[in-house]
């Protein structure tokens, strides 16, 4: 497995905030608008971690984060959201995602996360 991180998020500004953050940590980043997109770059790379927006237009977070699982079984996803979608989240931490970040996220804990699972 690779080192490579994809942040998915239809919101472009936090797309952008999120990917200058990581590759100022020295990280090696993707970014996908939609589920769909993100569906399309797990088939062409090798992603070892993914930060992934529950509600998206389209596919949503959860169903996209399955797809992606058998496409890259051992790949790490963290889903984001902004809203309480108890069932959804339910479904994402049975489904396997390592963890639930709220919004406004905790940059910190993001990059605990990256350094637990994509050590430098």
């Amino acid at each position: 497995m690779d080192n490579q991180i994809m942040v998915v998020d239809d919101d472009s500004s936090l797309r952008w905030t999120l990917e200058t953050i990581l590759k100022d940590d020295g990280r090696d980043v993707i970014v996908a608008e939609d589920g769909y997109q993100a569906i399309e770059f797990a088939n062409e790379s090798r992603i070892a971690l993914i930060f992934m927006d529950i509600q998206m237009p389209g596919i949503n977070g959860v169903d996209a984060f399955i797809e992606i699982k058998k496409i890259l079984p051992e790949c790490t996803v963290v889903i984001m959201t902004g809203h309480a979608l108890g069932p959804l989240i339910e479904k994402a931490l049975a489904e396997g995602a390592k963890a639930v970040l709220q919004k406004p996220l905790s940059i910190e804990r993001l990059l605990n996360i990256v350094e637990e699972v994509v050590p430098v």
